[in-house]
């Protein structure tokens, strides 16, 4: 139980972090870009060799389609909201007529959007115990950074206080640390068919913000080194896992 706190505390505390350091420094944008793009490449090895493959174990075909198809369904939908009211970087070039600018507080929920899948898979995978779990907390707080770090600027100039900002970050770090105990300590009660789905639907959330948001922000920042940070990132991973 002490290890699944201290993660659960890593992965909010990277949130408080990024915080902190907005506040304090002025960051490369495309150093933000490349821890982005090497987290993503973790994720998506995470997903692949421990989220997908506990999801089937648990559930199966059935289990593994239903929930991967709706939460990447519901992240997309979700996400499109949080793109009208400017929470994402990304799509400079091509905005949707409708967007308006980029603003703090979509981005602050932008994070909690995020957060919610990603903390109730780290809570599977952490008592599931097939060593996916490491690699959950290192691709979840490479993504959980850049995040709050790029909403500062925003949030400063709509008039919050460093105090207000840390306020907010604080909360979505907190929502993120109960979500992944809770998801450890209750979700291994329910009937394996309905893990199978809950843990493949947090695995569809997860590749839908990857692909829907993670990559093609970083990508738009950092260029074409943004795929070899990616494939490394997976390949790191990869190794780790097997080793």
């Amino acid at each position: 139980m002490l290890k699944v706190i201290i993660f659960s505390f890593l992965t909010g505390f990277s949130l408080i972090l990024g915080t902190a350091i907005g506040t304090s420094f002025k960051v490369s944008q495309k150093i933000i870009a490349a821890v982005m793009a090497f987290g993503s490449g973790v994720m998506i090895c995470a997903l692949t060799f421990g989220l997908m493959e506990e999801a089937f174990k648990y559930g199966g075909f059935d289990a593994v389609t239903i929930g991967f198809l709706v939460g990447g369904v519901i992240f997309i939908a979700g996400d499109f909201a949080v793109h009208r009211f400017g929470g994402r970087h990304y799509r400079k070039k091509k905005p949707f007529k409708s967007i308006r600018q980029t603003n703090g507080k979509a981005i602050v929920l932008g994070a909690l959007l995020d957060g919610i899948p990603e903390s109730i898979a780290l809570g599977v995978a952490l008592f599931s115990q097939n060593g996916i779990g490491i690699l959950m907390v290192g691709a979840i707080f490479m993504s959980n950074l850049p995040e709050s770090l790029t909403s500062v600027s925003d949030l400063k100039k709509e008039g919050f206080s460093k105090k207000q900002i840390y306020f907010m970050w604080i909360a979505v770090s907190s929502i993120v640390i109960i979500t992944t105990i809770v998801s450890y300590l209750f979700l291994k009660k329910l009937n394996l068919n309905i893990l199978g789905i809950i843990l493949s639907f947090a695995s569809g959330s997860i590749l839908a913000m990857l692909a829907d948001s993670m990559i093609p922000e970083a990508f738009e920042e950092g260029g074409y080194l943004i795929g070899l940070l990616t494939i490394l990132g997976f390949l790191t991973a990869f190794i780790l896992y097997k080793v």
